[in-house]
């Protein structure tokens, strides 16, 4: 089967609090797994980043796989950015700055993923093994201070969808 037209960012829909320039998200009946491309551009470094809760803990039903592409083409490694993750249950810490492929297995905890810096534009792709994708998320990580830094439009968006199904 071959996708002939996948609608570019400019021809989407997507709710005003993810303002993220999507390239495509896909998910049809046809399809065995999710998936989520989007880009991200450049932004300059602020100490609050560093605080910020992210995307907050959560875990899938399946196996995730996030790739984090760099598109310097004089050196494709070269993420041009700073991105931080926890993953695993004691929510360990990475920081990313090269490309990379992050494998999460089926019911791992991760989250707190926030982009500290870019300098550069890179490309975000996102696979569940699953189609539809799933997502529980585990609010008792964060403090209440953490929870009550979370704006409204992202905690509307930030809801379980398909785990407990």
């Amino acid at each position: 089967w071959i996708m002939e037209y996948v609608p570019l960012s400019e021809n989407m829909e997507f709710p005003a609090n993810r303002p993220i320039p999507w390239i495509a998200n896909l998910s049809d009946d046809c399809l065995k797994n999710y998936y989520s491309i989007h880009w991200n551009m450049p932004q300059p470094y602020d100490p609050k980043n560093r605080e910020a809760v992210g995307h907050p803990p959560h875990m899938h039903k399946e196996n995730e796989l996030m790739y984090l592409i760099g598109m310097n083409p004089e050196d494709p490694y070269d993420l041009g950015a700073e991105v931080e993750i926890c993953i695993g249950r004691d929510m360990q810490k990475f920081t990313i700055t090269r490309s990379c492929c992050i494998c999460i297995p089926a019911n791992t905890p991760h989250g707190f993923y926030r982009i500290i810096k870019a300098d550069k534009p890179w490309l975000f792709v996102q696979v569940q093994e699953a189609n539809p994708r799933t997502e529980k998320f585990l609010w008792e990580y964060l403090t209440p201070e953490q929870k009550a830094s979370i704006p409204e439009r992202l905690m509307e968006f930030w809801k379980d969808v398909g785990y407990d199904e």
